[in-house]
């Protein structure tokens, strides 16, 4: 833009924007001299600095130096690039190797005639013109007192953040890992410790003059056999400590809890996300050019200090430690499927179109509602399955991980689309079901093994048959010879092999599929004890409204309903699994285990959906006293209870299958 331009915008001639410019302007009436000066302000127009100066004009300039060894250096820039470009100013930017350069960096900012600066620095610096328009930035709060205006956040909170977020989780023998740098987090940390009473040992700290010193000492010193949680100084050493920890087979955070000073991207790729303390950089930094915007429209005074706090960002690193927990692992091998279900008056029979009268989507498939189930009532679970790399492959991932389903046991495959299943729901709650395997089906033996070391402490493996039957066979024998026991549901399979029972702790089919498997005009109670006479250890069969009946060697029981009116029966068989298995894993007796869930199936019958329908832990508490009324007595002294015994107490509506 030149001086005609200016002239043509203020109306007048280029002679007259000259006078004023140049001081000439006796001649020219105060209302056209203003004009032509809020033309050269809106516009920026920079011919002469001398004249600007002169007139008290500003240029929409922000400078700003930045130590290259800054951690936050880029959030920093960014947010004051986005913060300036909000107000109408350019960011002038200067990043220097050491405090020395400073003094050089501020002169030439003078030189470029901006308006304002922004210094990173605990200094205090000489900044000519500029001295009334500077804000410093510190991550401590040791400056310079003769900085007049300072924002700043303590690199030490974000520490003591961190540590007291473990502490909180039960987490008492804690490491910090950090670089020498960033040492002031070990004081935050140690701050917190100190504050509880917790003991401190130099062992579990450390210093490392770069990530290749911590990769090689520091994870290795630091995270002995005592420490159950660690303070990593970076998302960097945190994705580090995953790696190292992920090659030792050591599960994270079932055995060691993980949180990150500072955030990133990069701490969402691993198992469930690492939990992090977000330094408020950002913020400070977007504040610190608003404030120096202000100061330079003088709509501001002096003031003297400002401090920012982190933020903690929580994600799955972070569980008790290995100690404080009451259950142990549970795997899950089995289908996830996105489930279609439709509601219509009654299930469509052969060549019968049926028209739907309400259609929902749902996350779904065997193996996914199990782990979903399991993890909302507290268990340890693990999830091994095949996906689609697709949208609803992605969808099914985020929602197990975000119900505490650990995904480590997951790939994405890019042959076939995820799993996929249609369910007719009619009006009394009852359901047919039409599944489409796709990606399911490619779960394969090199996938067991690669999850060895999940198997290795798992105490129990829930196990459905929508899989491949290679994969069943396979994974039972797999648990035999890691002594974890498996609970299988036989989804219409006619046959399963004698030499596979004996190898199967519970087997729990519906009584439909009791009847493919043992054909024949024996009772229920006659077809049980056929299972477990072949080798199933305790055979439990779910008999829909009418409850289950369990049969081992110590009982031969019917367990009543628990009364709730089903809207949804789909997802009833898989939360009784599921509670079956987080009872069993905490160490609780199989009849209590049996009657829990019972009530946590009764819940999710009255909710339309499968994983979106399965209750946590505070729902089934709801019922305790209920459940321990009901079914104490069969665990304290009702062994081999005949039908006869219970059959009077049965109730119109209960476990669902």
């Amino acid at each position: 833009m030149n001086i005609h331009d200016i002239a043509r915008l203020a109306g007048v001639s280029a002679s007259t924007v000259s006078k004023v410019m140049n001081g000439k302007d006796r001649d020219i009436s105060e209302v056209t001299r203003q004009k032509v000066l809020d033309v050269i302000e809106k516009e920026h127009y920079i011919p002469y600095f001398k004249y600007r100066e002169k007139e008290g004009l500003k240029s929409h300039l922000i400078g700003m130096i930045v130590k290259l060894d800054n951690r936050e250096r880029e959030n920093i820039v960014l947010s004051a690039e986005s913060a300036a470009k909000q107000k109408g100013y350019s960011l002038v930017l200067d990043c220097v190797k050491a405090e020395e350069e400073i003094p050089a960096a501020i002169e030439q900012m003078n030189r470029r005639q901006v308006s304002g600066l922004v210094i990173d620095s605990t200094e205090k610096y000489f900044c000519d013109r500029l001295e009334e328009t500077t804000v410093y930035l510190s991550r401590t709060k040791d400056f310079d007192e003769k900085q007049k205006v300072t924002f700043y956040y303590r690199l030490s909170d974000a520490g003591r953040v961190a540590a007291e977020r473990l502490i909180a989780e039960g987490h008492q023998k804690i490491a910090c890992i950090v670089r020498q740098s960033d040492r002031s987090i070990i004081e935050g940390y140690k701050t917190a410790l100190q504050d509880h009473e917790l003991p401190f040992e130099e062992v579990w700290t450390y210093e490392g003059n770069c990530l290749g010193d911590i990769e090689r000492h520091g994870i290795r010193q630091c995270l002995g056999k005592e420490v159950t949680a660690v303070v990593c100084g970076s998302d960097e050493i945190a994705c580090s400590v995953w790696k190292m920890m992920e090659r030792m087979k050591t599960v994270i955070p079932d055995s060691l809890s993980v949180i990150a000073v500072g955030d990133s991207r990069m701490l969402w790729i691993f198992g469930d996300g690492i939990t992090s303390v977000r330094l408020p950089s950002e913020c400070m930094s977007q504040n610190a050019v608003e404030y120096v915007i202000d100061m330079i429209r003088e709509k501001k005074t002096i003031e003297l200090m400002r401090k920012f706090s982190p933020v903690l960002v929580e994600r799955g690193s972070i569980v008790p430690p290995p100690q404080e927990k009451q259950s142990g692992k549970i795997i899950v091998v089995g289908s996830m499927n996105m489930d279609v279900t439709m509601e219509v008056s009654r299930i469509p029979v052969n060549g019968e179109t049926q028209l739907a009268e309400k259609m929902l989507v749902f996350p779904g498939g065997k193996g996914g509602n199990q782990a979903v189930g399991a993890g909302k009532l507290g268990g340890q679970v693990y999830m091994i399955g095949c996906l689609g790399n697709d949208m609803d492959g992605k969808q099914l991932f985020t929602g197990l991980a975000g119900n505490h389903v650990h995904m480590d046991g997951v790939i994405f495959d890019s042959e076939l689309p995820s799993g996929k299943a249609y369910i007719n729901v009619d009006s009394n709650g009852e359901s047919t079901i039409v599944v489409y395997q796709g990606a399911n089906r490619n779960l394969d033996i090199s996938q067991i093994n690669g999850c060895r070391y999940l198997f290795q402490s798992a105490k129990y493996c829930l196990l459905s048959m929508e899989i491949p039957d290679k994969i069943v066979e396979y994974t039972i024998k797999f648990c035999k010879r890691n002594n974890t026991e498996v609970i299988l549901k036989p989804s219409a399979t006619e046959k399963i092999k004698d030499e596979l029972l004996k190898d199967i702790a519970y087997f729990v089919p519906n009584e439909k599929e009791l009847d493919l498997l043992i054909p024949g005009s024996q009772s229920l109670e006659e077809k049980a004890e056929i299972l477990r006479s072949r080798g199933a250890e305790n055979v439990i069969v779910t008999m829909g409204a009418r409850g289950c009946y369990l049969r081992n060697k110590d009982f031969a029981v019917h367990f009543p309903g628990s009364g709730f009116e089903p809207v949804d029966t789909t997802g009833g068989a898989d939360s009784f699994i599921s509670a079956v298995a987080v009872c069993l894993s905490e160490g609780k007796h199989i009849v209590y285990a049996i009657g829990f869930a019972i009530y946590a199936s009764g819940i999710t019958v009255t909710r339309y959906g499968v994983q979106p329908a399965l209750p946590d832990r505070k729902a089934v508490f709801v019922y305790e006293d209920e459940i321990y009324a009901r079914y104490s007595a069969l665990a304290e002294g009702g062994r081999e209870k005949s039908e006869e015994d219970t059959g009077d107490r049965q109730s119109e509506h209960g476990l669902y299958d």
